[in-house]
């Protein structure tokens, strides 16, 4: 093609596009959390652009309607180009999205696609053509094109064409992860050649790149199978990287059998039979286990790892009772650092059990060690003395191990009952000084905001305002700060926080608006600016699974997770995807080791950190149901943070996270039918009709109702007869359960936040 006709078809191109409709407005929401279903209905009579098409090709795919699926990628590949009448065969497909249009932003992912449901159809030929025009970016989409081309055409039995597109990802992509896959892949291609030491050998270099990760696990999965039908000469490398592998799979039978034979030579016997230790405790074999630890008896540090190996086999399997006596036999050998840690888990199950003699396990590790653990020891020390109303005594931990341990782990749990033993007794000193600690050293702790919505609650704002006053002329920076959080609790207005923030002259303050500057600009330092922009485009789609596909090319270093999490804050903002805009906000705050202090934050990350998504139905719902707003959301954050496809381990989901028994309950009353819990709204409805229920069940008492929501409203009828005459405080901290102790402390928290955010006129960003 000459110049002239270039040029031609350009401004053509330019005229088509700038006609176009503008294509992916407002797509965001609907692709992070919307049913395949709900894409399907809202987006099919829509006028539709590239955005538009890719999302239905995604949301067809999942529905398993390819034809229709392929027809909608296939027109998002354009910027302007459409053929709603293309036939749905290869070949026309192919000329189509080969054709010279404009790109648009998906083609490659469109392309790949397509060529992914061709291959169902067992269109090998066409898959490697398809495959082949795409751009050769370095991107995780274009590493599993070649892995796709290089399978179709090791169907079609083109051996060394396969073979060559798989080295050449070799080379390309360096990562541990992508190294492992690729050397899986061309495993399995050598064993369909029949070239099977080949075949051998690349699963051995599968696991030299990460012998736990789950290629390492079909790796030893296909080896077996190997051997089995072609037994091979290992050498005793590799035998052993073969056993590590078949362990890490829970093969352990299977492992200990290699081991086994390896253990006779000298070569890292000491690895191997601990190994083996943890391979037959695995395979419940504990007579061998036994037999096997006493054969070396006579080498005391091998002896000593040999029996801390069984033993932590047997805990991790849930075998506590069995693991104790071999956790005591290491400790009375005093060689450390296993005796430490021996003691550390036996006075910690002790203790949480109740078992005779627990308080002399914690007794002993808090006077031998010094450490964060010794600080929880002294706390839980105390908690029982608490619980004994035993209140000099409990003084006594709780003072030891704020003095000892003043940034620990357990200090906001310790300061917060300091604090009502000094008010109780009447230490009106100590017991200030302890909550002005509490807020300067544990900001973020729910015990801190029960504690000073208490405090605010015995002050007017005149009282605390003038107190804040004197605090700054003395240039108590600690009272200063106190006063400040009391403010903010009391007048719930983000103005006057944010007002008095320039005036407490707090270096926190500036490394949070730091943070905050770093989100809104997305910058970034560590290098990798072309990944994280690239993901934009799945954003504007709301399409999650390319998102986290794409960032797994990052290195896992300190620099480059820190922009990752800028970058997700940053478009997760931008494209209202709560669920990760939190998250990510939460891992930067850890990352650059600052605690969550909304009372010295900037507005906009204050927002961030309590948004107020699906408002459209918390506000319906929560009239309906008579429930409070911002306790909705404070169950919403506290149970999901706001991920609508959460699940829990139990089988809870949803939003609300609720039991399948319990949303099926509630739909029945509600008469509603085909109702799903991944969707915002729905979740919503039932959840807050549930808040309902419990609130007339428990005379809408905080503690109680979220406890109930948590652990079932059966047993919270049971403790509130146990505990009888306890004050809330009480009930909280001696809940049986040591979730759902958390679970309140932390709804509370996220109660009094959101109120106090939001009942004033709500900020705007």
């Amino acid at each position: 093609m000459n110049l002239k006709n270039l040029l031609s078809l350009a401004l053509v191109l330019m005229f088509s596009c700038n006609n176009a409709p503008i294509s992916g407005k407002g797509l965001s929401t609907l692709g992070f959390y919307s049913t395949p279903g709900t894409i399907i209905s809202t987006l099919k009579a829509a006028q539709k652009g590239p955005h538009e098409h890719f999302l239905l090709g995604l949301a067809y795919k999942q529905e398993k309607k390819y034809k229709e699926s392929i027809l909608h990628f296939a027109n998002s590949c354009f910027a302007a180009h459409r053929n709603s009448k293309l036939r749905l065969f290869p070949q026309p497909v192919y000329v189509f999205t080969k054709s010279f249009h404009l790109k648009s932003d998906y083609y490659d992912d469109a392309v790949y696609e397509i060529a992914n449901l061709f291959l169902l159809y067992g269109e090998h030929e066409y898959v490697s053509k398809f495959i082949d025009l795409m751009s050769g970016g370095r991107t995780v989409l274009c590493r599993d094109a070649r892995l796709l081309k290089a399978r179709s055409l090791a169907v079609l039995k083109k051996y060394d064409e396969a073979r060559e597109v798989l080295d050449g990802l070799l080379r390309r992509y360096t990562d541990r992860g992508s190294q492992g896959l690729i050397w899986l892949r061309i495993g399995s291609l050598m064993e369909k050649k029949g070239d099977y030491a080949e075949a051998l050998n690349s699963y051995i270099k599968v696991f030299l790149t990460n012998v736990k990760g789950w290629q390492s696990s079909a790796a030893a999965e296909e080896l077996t199978g190997l051997m089995h039908k072609n037994p091979l000469k290992l050498n005793f490398d590799e035998n052993f990287l073969f056993a590590k592998a078949l362990y890490y799979s829970k093969k352990y039978r299977e492992a200990a059998q290699i081991l086994t034979t390896l253990k006779s030579e000298n070569k890292k016997q000491s690895e191997v039979v601990e190994f083996l230790v943890r391979a037959l405790a695995r395979d419940k074999a504990s007579g061998q286990t036994d037999i096997l630890i006493k054969e070396f008896t006579g080498d005391r540090k091998l002896h000593l790892s040999l029996l801390k190996a069984h033993a932590e086999e047997l805990w991790s399997m849930g075998a506590k009772n069995k693991a104790l006596p071999l956790y005591r036999r290491i400790i009375e050998t005093g060689e450390e650092p296993h005796a430490q840690e021996s003691l550390r888990r036996v006075a910690l199950f002790m203790e949480e059990n109740k078992r005779p003699g627990y308080e002399q396990d914690l007794l002993q590790y808090k006077n031998k060690y010094s450490d964060d653990h010794a600080g929880r020891f002294l706390w839980l020390l105390a908690r029982n003395m608490i619980r004994a109303r035993n209140s000099r005594r409990a003084l006594q931990y709780l003072e030891e191990s704020v003095l000892k341990y003043p940034a620990g782990s357990y200090s906001d749990e310790c300061r917060f009952w300091l604090h009502r033993i000094y008010s109780d007794t009447g230490d009106r000193g100590k017991a200030d000084a302890t909550a002005r600690e509490m807020t300067s050293v544990n900001p973020d702790s729910p015990y801190t905001w029960l504690l000073a919505k208490k405090l605010a609650d015995r002050h007017t704002e005149a009282e605390l305002n003038a107190e804040y006053a004197e605090a700054l002329n003395d240039t108590k920076s600690e009272d200063a700060n106190f006063y400040h959080l009391l403010l903010f609790i009391k007048e719930k207005s983000m103005t006057k926080r944010s007002g008095r923030i320039a005036g407490l002259d707090s270096p926190l303050a500036g490394r949070y608006q730091d943070l905050e500057n770093a989100i809104a600009d997305m910058k970034t330092s560590s290098g990798h600016m072309g990944i994280l922009k690239a993901i934009e485009k799945y954003f504007i789609v709301g399409h999650s699974a390319a998102i986290t596909r794409e960032l797994k090319l990052l290195p896992r270093g300190r620099e480059a997770r820190k922009d990752k999490y800028i970058a997700l804050a940053h478009y997760s903002r931008k494209f209202n995807y709560t669920y990760l805009e939190v998250f990510s906000c939460l891992k930067l705050l850890k990352l650059l080791g600052l605690r969550e202090n909304i009372a010295l934050m900037p507005k906009n990350t204050v927002l961030t950190l309590f948004p107020r998504p699906f408002s459209d139905c918390v506000s319906k719902y929560g009239e309906e149901y008579g429930v409070e707003e911002n306790l909705i959301y404070a169950v919403i954050k506290a149970e999901s943070l706001f991920k609508n496809s959460a699940m829990s381990t139990a089988g809870a989901s949803g939003l609300m996270q609720l039991m399948p028994a319990t949303a099926k309950g509630i739909a029945r009353r509600l008469k509603l039918e085909g109702y799903d819990l991944t969707d915002p709204c729905t979740s919503i409805q039932l959840g807050t009709n549930y808040i309902s229920g419990l609130a007339r069940q428990f005379n809408n008492n905080f503690q109680y109702m979220v406890a109930a929501y948590n652990a079932g409203s059966g047993n919270v009828s049971k403790w509130k007869e146990r505990m009888q005459g306890d004050d809330m405080d009480y009930f909280t901290e001696f809940t049986p359960f040591i979730e759902t102790r958390y679970y309140i402390l932390r709804t509370d928290k996220f109660l009094t936040q959101y109120t106090i955010i939001y009942d004033a006129p709500k900020p705007e960003r």
